[in-house]
């Protein structure tokens, strides 16, 4: 009975042994959350880049007289959008000047469109630009509060096509008024300008 108990020992060492992480684990762990953070922080680099793309295209076709032009220029707008990626919803909170809270309700509320059969929440990239659109122009009103309620209006209304106010918003944003996209881009491109410069 004496050799029993040495053997219940080496038994939890055992175990003990394989619940402890190895340092090639960690390692490997490690790895993969820094290539997750590289890959979100691409993800977000290109949505905040095809954005400013079609809102510089905006501003052209808002600020031609041609009509023939300024179909052709939506047109391209409305194709870049919708091929773009879907946009995550971390990524679109920030677009939006909202927390992913409020994002998410907006999905809730049929707002953004969500895309589905995908692992977490992302957002089709041609309503989130039309309702950013919308809240920036809002905002730029003096609009604060009740943004969705607010877009959901003029969405309805189908004033996002033709809108005079939005036509004039987007010759500011021309003009360098406004908070355009690159501006965004700008400021999140700051704050991870040590990672990008470590991917090189």
């Amino acid at each position: 009975m004496a050799g029993v108990k040495p053997g219940k020992s080496s038994v939890g060492a055992v175990k003990k042994r394989k619940h402890r992480t190895s340092p090639t684990q960690c390692d490997q762990e490690t790895a993969g959350m820094a290539q997750a953070l590289r890959r979100k922080e691409v993800e977000e680099r290109a949505a905040l880049a095809l954005f400013d793309q079609a809102q510089r295209l905006d501003a052209v076709a808002a600020s031609t007289h041609e009509t023939d032009t300024r179909d052709t220029v939506r047109e391209v707008v409305q194709d870049l959008l919708a091929h773009a990626e879907p946009v995550r919803a971390t990524i679109a909170s920030k677009i939006l000047g909202v927390d992913e809270k409020t994002v998410r309700a907006w999905v809730k509320e049929g707002l953004l469109s969500p895309v589905r059969d995908r692992a977490r929440l992302m957002l089709e990239a041609e309503r989130l630009y039309a309702v950013a659109t919308l809240v920036q122009d809002l905002r730029r009103a003096g609009r604060t509060r009740n943004l969705a309620e607010a877009v959901w209006r003029r969405l309805q209304d189908g004033e996002f096509a033709e809108s005079d106010q939005l036509a004039d918003s987007l010759r500011q944003m021309e003009q360098g008024e406004g908070r355009p996209w690159r501006e965004i881009k700008a400021e999140w491109g700051s704050k991870n300008s040590e990672l990008t410069a470590g991917e090189d």
